[in-house]
């Protein structure tokens, strides 16, 4: 994740789900442990309505038969006894076949709790008569098993819903989001020359101020870039006018007789200069009309027609510099979009190649289909371009350091841009390897079936 000034930007779906889900875990535990302690309390309570209605339901008359029996008896409940013993031995020992219990004097009728050799016991005294009293006891440990035992059913369900509640959390959190993280993608699949308004048709009304804000200022940005580029047509067409002017009158200085040879050799970069100074008057009003100017109405490309007839055109120059010009072209490949666009994409990929390729290299062009795209690719033999700069040589302007060639680094920015328009991709390959140098131009977009 991005960070800024030692802050993390945490994602929305991360921090509600983080929020929510901690939520319902934490309640859910403390309501588990509410509920435990609470049925834990019923369950002794209703233990201790047992030992009483017990104790009620022993008559006089079955007090008589049991104290004649020994006075003690094992109830069917776990680690519960009874005694029937005279109130006057209530403070004894007493003895049974299976434990001793020794029981404090003075205790007065109800419940009690008890120690007596180690263990907990929970008692209740009820007097009989006159002569018999009545003691009901049970172990305390096993008053506490059966509680616990009721107590942890009663958290099972509670235990279960949890885990059910939070992934319900996590899929409702994410449907509800769902247009939030499309309109990222929207925006994330945009070219850079895409500054059309986001569809807010849809969107949660928390997200609907921001996405007018959003609206607002690619508005605000695409006014200044068209004033921008419109300025930059204006002042290369503005430009054209007395570039050929002093182009003309350069060439009838030249061509004066009299004209010595010195004066000739002086003119001569003034003449190199006109042309270079003509030559970026005219990419600019090219880059200006490819910016700044309509989309063009898009049709059917035959690319084949295309990258052969501007090779035909640079085929001159590469000549000139002794330069081995391929081409391996294959079958017609039809793509869609503007012709002028494509014939400049392909223009300037092959121009380039063979300016910074020496005299002696060679240039391969292809054009070739790769699955459902139209692939065109420029090898040169050049000396390439470094990789830490193959991301900065189609800004405008941008050239790189030591080339040795004449240019105005605006050749392929029109690349770039033409490749915007008609919807493909653009990428540069520098080739070093086995002693060889080069540079791959690859262009790729999606082929129109017949």
């Amino acid at each position: 994740m991005d960070g800024a000034k030692g802050g993390v930007n945490r994602s929305l779906l991360w921090m509600l789900s983080v929020s929510i889900c901690g939520t319902i875990l934490v309640i859910g535990l403390v309501a588990a442990a509410a509920s435990f302690w609470f049925a834990f309390e019923e369950a002794r309570d209703l233990q201790d309505d047992e030992l009483r209605e017990i104790a009620w339901l022993v008559s006089p008359g079955d007090a008589k038969v049991l104290s004649s029996q020994g006075g003690f008896k094992q109830a069917d409940e776990p680690g519960m006894r009874i005694w029937v013993l005279k109130v006057s031995k209530l403070a004894t020992r007493l003895v049974t076949p299976d434990l001793t219990l020794t029981l404090p004097g003075e205790l007065s009728d109800g419940l009690h709790t008890i120690d007596s050799h180690g263990e907990s016991w929970r008692i209740y005294i009820r007097p009989m008569s006159a002569e018999y009293g009545l003691a009901v006891a049970q172990r305390t440990s096993a008053r506490d098993e059966i509680a616990r035992d009721s107590a942890l059913r009663t958290l099972i369900p509670l235990l279960a819903v949890i885990p059910v509640l939070i992934i319900l959390a996590g899929i409702l959190i994410r449907i509800l989001l769902r247009k939030v993280q499309q309109l990222s993608a929207e925006v994330d699949r945009r070219g850079d020359t895409d500054l059309a308004p986001l569809v807010a048709e849809g969107a949660p009304s928390e997200i609907l101020p921001f996405v007018s804000s959003t609206n607002r200022l690619l508005g605000r940005l695409q006014s200044a870039i068209s004033q921008q580029r419109q300025f930059v047509a204006d002042a290369a067409h503005e430009l054209r006018s007395p570039v050929t002017a002093m182009t003309l009158q350069l060439e009838n200085a030249m061509t004066v007789e009299g004209t010595s040879d010195a004066v000739l050799a002086r003119l001569a970069p003034l003449g190199k200069s006109i042309s270079r100074m003509r030559s970026l008057v005219e990419q600019l009003l090219m880059l200006a009309e490819r910016e700044a100017g309509p989309p063009t109405v898009s049709h059917d490309i035959d690319a084949k027609v295309v990258v052969i007839d501007v090779l035909g055109e640079i085929f001159p120059f590469a000549d000139s510099k002794d330069i081995d010009l391929g081409l391996d072209v294959g079958e017609s490949l039809t793509i869609q979009g503007g012709q002028e666009d494509f014939r400049a994409l392909v223009r300037n990929a092959i121009d380039n190649a063979v300016l910074y390729t020496p005299p002696g290299g060679k240039v391969d062009v292809r054009l070739y289909r790769e699955g459902n795209a139209a692939v065109f690719e420029v090898e040169d033999s050049g000396p390439g371009i470094p990789h830490e700069e193959l991301p900065r040589v189609f800004d405008a302007f941008y050239r790189v350091v030591g080339s040795g060639q004449p240019g105005s680094g605006l050749g392929l920015t029109i690349v770039r841009s033409a490749a915007a328009r008609l919807g493909g991709k653009v990428s540069l390959h520098t080739i070093a390897s086995r002693g060889k140098t080069g540079l791959r131009f690859v262009y790729a977009q999606e082929v129109v079936d017949a």
